[in-house]
């Protein structure tokens, strides 16, 4: 069939039409619109037909390739170099493929891209099923649409539901944001997604930094981290850094507002302030930490404990304590090291760029206070009940006392005043949270900008039709 006259060719194919319009495969009909070259060969005492240069329709799947061979018996076409599909639904380009009419089932080998409305995808193995539109990706997966890139081992896309399943080394790219897990469940239109195993998310706009075993986020801005969850964040002026550990973690964003809740062995530090409690409670609009169920704050020399701590941060300094009921504050004192005591029903702690100013405690005021001498030598202690009392600071040593009508006495410095408690002390600065000696990271190399393979000729002439004339 070599060197027809180009007329010649024409009517050549033409003929074809006319005398072999269509070969039926079970209830697929495969038509060929055009072949530079066709020839009708056994083998094996099977009758295959080669096509070159060839241009296929079977239903609503067109497709153009360098040769193809159709299986006449067998339901089957492979197609071979420089491959484009086009449907209603995507466009596919691919080095090999094998295509079983009967199934709507193609395998597709070698440079493969498949691209949906704003979503391409890239791998070099991939099972497509045209009628169910679920795509198998079993040799890497690259997905980029106008949000970012997606990579990973293995992905299976469901394009009907809109829904992909990545497992292997999942991570997620955009501008703003970075995130990383062992395996990814997403939802595209919702925008609903579970990330499990190692996860790893970095938002550069909120300066944070969230880690666990498993993460599930949605379009409302929700983000609910479950087991070994860490969130660290970073203030606007760079000048404080929060880090929160905790058994779960549940993140909600309302308008302008950030929800932190935190669930289960909660550990809190900052450069000001730090906190153990089952639960934790945050809201960026008031910049309210509340610690709820066997919560212990501390701040500087001071540790807080009680039932119930609100934390009033300002500008990432504290500015109140407040806690409730059979409360204890104990406060070390900086020379002595002695600890100095104080218990109520209610105390409210005031703090001026950063020292304490005030401690309020009423009612069923108790206070052990160790005194000094001139030369800051221990010097005795005082200890008295009250109504309510008013301790005023000043450089964060105390300064001046209010009580009420109190009941009390002085205590001449002896040997075992050091360890003298009111009922219910607690000090426990081996709890303490203490600063992350490492930082959380990235646990794989960033998301390459390049793709995976040299692109193949047909997709970068499709690419170029697509770019709208200046």
């Amino acid at each position: 069939m070599k060197y027809l006259h180009p007329i010649l060719f024409l009517v050549f194919i033409f003929t074809v039409f006319l005398v072999i319009p269509a070969t039926t495969f079970a209830q697929n009909v495969v038509q060929i619109e055009r072949a530079r070259e066709v020839q009708n060969v056994t083998k094996d005492g099977e009758p295959i037909r080669k096509l070159y240069e060839a241009r296929l329709k079977t239903g609503n799947v067109v497709m153009v390739c360098d040769s193809a061979w159709h299986y006449l018996n067998r339901n089957e076409i492979r197609a071979f170099g420089n491959i484009q599909i086009d449907t209603s639904d995507e466009i596919i380009w691919s080095d090999t493929l094998y295509y079983y009419t009967n199934e709507e089932l193609s395998l597709l080998r070698g440079r493969v891209i498949i691209q949906q409305d704003n979503t391409t995808l890239f791998g070099e193995k991939v099972d497509y099923n045209f009628l169910t539109k679920v795509a198998f990706f079993e040799e890497g997966i690259r997905l980029e649409d106008e949000d970012g890139t997606l990579i990973a081992q293995r992905g299976t896309y469901f394009q009907n539901q809109d829904s992909a399943i990545f497992r292997g080394n999942v991570q997620i790219a955009d501008s703003a944001q970075y995130a990383e897990g062992d395996s990814l469940f997403i939802n595209r239109e919702t925008e609903y997604l579970q990330l499990y195993s190692n996860i790893f998310v970095a938002d550069s706009t909120n300066n944070g930094i969230l880690t666990g075993d498993y993460l599930e986020a949605d379009s409302s801005g929700r983000r609910y981290v479950d087991g070994n969850s860490y969130l660290r964040q970073i203030s606007a002026d760079t000048t404080d850094t929060t880090h929160i550990n905790s058994d779960q973690l549940l993140m909600l964003d309302q308008d302008t507002t950030d929800l932190v809740r935190s669930y289960g062995n909660v550990r809190v530090w900052s450069n000001n302030f730090s906190s153990v409690s089952d639960t934790l409670l945050y809201d960026s609009s008031s910049e309210v930490f509340e610690l709820i169920s066997n919560p212990i704050a501390w701040h500087n020399n001071i540790q807080l404990a009680g039932p119930y701590i609100s934390v009033q941060m300002d500008s990432n300094q504290v500015r109140q304590l407040k806690a409730y009921h059979k409360t204890i504050a104990v406060q070390e004192d900086s020379v002595t090291g002695r600890l100095h005591q104080i218990k109520g029903d209610t105390l409210i702690a005031d703090f001026t760029k950063g020292d304490i100013s005030r401690i309020k405690i009423y009612p069923n005021s108790q206070v052990l206070y160790h005194t000094k001498n001139e030369q800051d030598e221990p010097d005795g202690a005082v200890e008295y009940s009250s109504p309510q009392t008013v301790m005023y600071f000043k450089n964060g040593d105390l300064n001046r006392v209010v009580a009420g009508k109190n009941d009390g006495f002085f205590f001449e410095e002896f040997a075992g005043l050091k360890d003298r408690r009111l009922d219910g002390f607690t000090w426990n600065p081996d709890r303490r949270p203490q600063r992350p000696q490492v930082e959380a990271v990235p646990r794989f190399p960033p998301v390459p900008t390049a793709r995976p393979f040299e692109l193949p000729a047909r997709f970068l002439e499709h690419m170029l039709q697509r770019v709208p004339e200046e």
